[in-house]
């Protein structure tokens, strides 16, 4: 039977103690990288609806409690239905996800970078598709009309 540091149980006190001793420098080793914007950043992403945003909320606070960098919210799968849309369930859709990007602004437009990507077609597969995807992150969406 093993014992939960991974030997086989016939290891010395001492050579156990100098196991946890080198997890725990590497525990804070990380927990400082962790810690460090210059070396670290959280990106939250969501989708415009209640429940996403409010998990999003409650993630942003236990990442500031732990003291972990997060200033980018990525907001993800927003429709932009063209104006002469007759589609009910694409207007409809629309303006619910409207309401709610209009509260992740007043939430977070202050302290937080807010990126807006459209839904999709089609998945992001592939490198080619994954680097025209990245392109939405720095430069922001613009729907045609």
């Amino acid at each position: 039977m093993t014992n939960m540091m991974g030997g086989g149980g016939g290891e010395s006190s001492e050579e156990m103690f100098a196991k946890l001793e080198s997890m725990r420098e590497v525990i804070t080793e990380v927990n400082t990288q962790f810690k460090d914007p210059e070396k670290t950043t959280f990106v939250c992403v969501c989708i415009s609806e209640f429940l996403s945003l409010y998990e999003t909320e409650r993630l942003i606070q236990e990442l500031t409690a732990y003291e972990i960098d997060t200033h980018n919210i990525v907001v993800n799968q927003l429709l932009f239905p063209k104006k002469s849309s007759d589609c009910e369930h694409c207007n409809v859709r629309h303006k619910m996800q409207q309401k709610y990007l209009n509260e992740a602004h007043e939430l977070y437009d202050e302290f937080f970078h807010i990126i807006q990507l459209p839904l999709l077609t089609e998945e992001v597969r592939g490198p080619a598709k994954l680097q025209e995807f990245s392109k939405m992150l720095v430069k922001p969406y613009a729907p045609a009309q």
